[in-house]
């Protein structure tokens, strides 16, 4: 079977989804930081959530960076520097969470080295042969690895407050670190820097392959963000909501695999669309779920959706060019749609309840559908 060739590149892999780890990290400590802060350290609401949304706003903007940082440092130096920025950013946090402006720098630049990082390695997946699946391998492993890290934070923070939580984010930033060491490139040049063939080129098939995945992934998590207030408001416990929450995030991580193997078996464009129609029905049927039952059901396939689309976005923007710099750029611009969610369902939240997030989801999942149009390759 010509998936299991992926498996001919185990260091890849294994700093593949060590990269993609740093980011689901984030994501895993986003709901518990966003109540502690506001607790311990007296934070408003809005403030907490600027805290924890911060390092999604520097993956966004590691994508300027990008390029030409490819063209002068090579893979190794890039980890050892960002992966040593984002640990020490981590771990001064733990000592500084009370001083707002310091903090919030310090989790800009922690978002700014996990963008580079993940941006890199993905630029060297995107060049692979089995690109599809292999993105579908490392998008599996860092979503399965953030139901333990949720499981983690939370009980560094139980134990020692913010402080804790960010010594817990330190010590698995190094160890992702050193873990993407074990990957040495060869690009073909003697100091391992990339030398591109040519400039470049900005047109409308990138451009709309990197909106439609930004939008994907904001859209599809807005119901995500007010999971618990559902659930509670059809009589679930914060403990059986959290229990069956965080089996389905562990058990979607193998829709990201399937979504690897779809997307090499049968070309992106038929299980995109597909995930788009499945993705926008589930969020309606579980926003408006008038039992705990069909919520739960109804959750399945909008959770899956997204896990199933990510690695097909990311193998589509590695396609756009041969050296692999769309994947790079669109790789932090995705992940940053996880905290572009957060911040629109808030707000559409406070202006038109929370029904509104399904009509908001549908909306933008049809731009989605749309957007297949111009992101399809033109053949003459």
């Amino acid at each position: 079977m010509s998936y299991f060739r992926i498996f001919q590149f185990p260091t890849l892999l294994l700093a593949g989804a060590s990269a993609f780890s740093m980011s689901t990290l984030f994501s895993a400590m986003k709901p518990v930081l966003l109540t502690r802060y506001v607790e311990q350290a007296g934070f408003s609401e809005s403030l907490a959530g600027l805290v924890v949304a911060m390092p999604f706003v520097g993956i966004a903007l590691s994508s300027l960076l990008l390029n030409k940082l490819l063209g002068l440092m090579p893979l190794r130096l890039l980890v050892i520097v960002f992966g040593g920025l984002l640990t020490t950013t981590e771990l001064v946090s733990a000592y500084v969470f009370d001083l707002k402006a310091l903090v919030l720098t310090l989790q800009f630049f922690a978002g700014i080295s996990v963008g580079v990082l993940t941006g890199s390695v993905s630029r060297i997946i995107a060049t692979q042969t089995l690109a599809d699946e292999m993105f579908g391998f490392v998008d599996m492993a860092a979503v399965f690895l953030m139901s333990f890290m949720i499981a983690g934070v939370g009980a560094a923070i139980g134990a020692l407050g913010l402080e804790g939580g960010y010594l817990f984010a330190a010590a698995l930033s190094l160890g992702y670190t050193l873990l993407m060491l074990a990957y040495k490139t060869n690009d073909g040049q003697q100091d391992g820097t990339v030398k591109f063939s040519k400039p470049l080129l900005i047109s409308l098939r990138p451009v709309a392959v990197i909106i439609m995945g930004m939008l994907f992934v904001t859209c599809s998590g807005f119901g995500f963000a007010f999971l618990f207030t559902i659930g509670i408001d059809l009589g679930m416990s914060y403990a059986s909501a959290g229990s069956f929450i965080g089996t389905l995030v562990l058990v979607s991580s193998l829709a990201c695999q399937l979504g690897g193997w779809s997307s090499g078996k049968f070309g992106p464009y038929r299980p995109l669309a597909g995930a788009y129609i499945v993705c926008a029905v589930g969020w309606y049927i579980a926003i408006h779920a008038s039992s705990q039952l069909i919520f739960m059901i109804a959750l399945v396939p909008a959770i899956f959706s997204l896990q199933f689309n990510f690695p097909i976005l990311l193998a589509l923007a590695g396609s756009l060019d041969a050296e692999g710099r769309w994947a790079a750029i669109a790789t932090p611009l995705l992940m940053s749609g996880f905290a572009w969610a957060a911040i629109s369902a808030g707000a559409i939240v406070s202006v038109w309840g929370i029904p509104a997030l399904a009509t908001a989801t549908g909306l933008g999942l049809l731009i989605c559908l749309l957007l297949l149009i111009p992101s399809r390759e033109v053949t003459v």
